[in-house]
């Protein structure tokens, strides 16, 4: 095959124009003043840590063990597959894998959650977990998901997602969501 001196020509001027797309797609002015998370206009739940100490231990609050006790799993079968602004793990028990999620918004509220669950359809049940209000989520699954959302400090969360039926989803994510909110650290 024979390059000429036109197709160089037509390369070379491809890749300064893909480098000069890049170089200005890439940036923006944005107005404003930069702050530290924490001191826009949303008061801050200072509290928490008091009133809910496992809130600020945020993947940490229940260890492995205890998940993979609370979903029947060999605590050897467990792991942490995702670590963010949620928490996932996923666990082997004789029923199949399970998906957990946890999850804590400061910023957020029952009010919001109970929202989102009703936008996408799902049956809720309100619900006190450790005189905490809660509501107790469970969408149009086939292998029983059920989450539970609480109003602590924002609002925390825990999702139960068989990947086979026959599981109880939804009393492992409430016994997931009381031992959050205990009071013992």
């Amino acid at each position: 095959m024979r390059v000429t001196v036109r197709d160089r020509a037509l390369v070379g001027l491809a890749v300064v124009a893909a480098a000069v797309s890049v170089s200005t797609g890439c940036t923006r002015s944005v107005a404003g003043t930069a702050q530290k998370a924490g001191m826009g206009d949303e008061p801050r739940n200072n509290n928490s840590e008091q009133q809910y100490p496992n809130l600020q231990k945020e993947c940490e609050v229940l260890t492995t063990d205890v998940l993979a006790k609370t979903v029947g799993a060999d605590p050897q079968d467990i792991q942490s597959t995702f670590v963010g602004a949620i928490c996932r793990w996923q666990a082997a028990n004789p029923g199949g894998l399970i998906d957990i999620t946890r999850f804590w918004f400061e910023q957020d509220s029952l009010d919001n959650e109970r929202k989102v669950a009703e936008f996408l359809k799902y049956q809720i049940e309100n619900r006190s977990i450790s005189g905490v209000a809660s509501i107790v989520m469970r969408p149009n699954d086939p292998n029983g998901a059920c989450g539970v959302a609480s109003d602590a400090a924002g609002v925390v969360g825990w999702w139960v997602n068989p990947q086979a039926p026959g599981i109880d989803a939804c009393a492992q994510a409430i016994k997931l969501m009381e031992l959050t909110l205990s009071t013992n650290s």
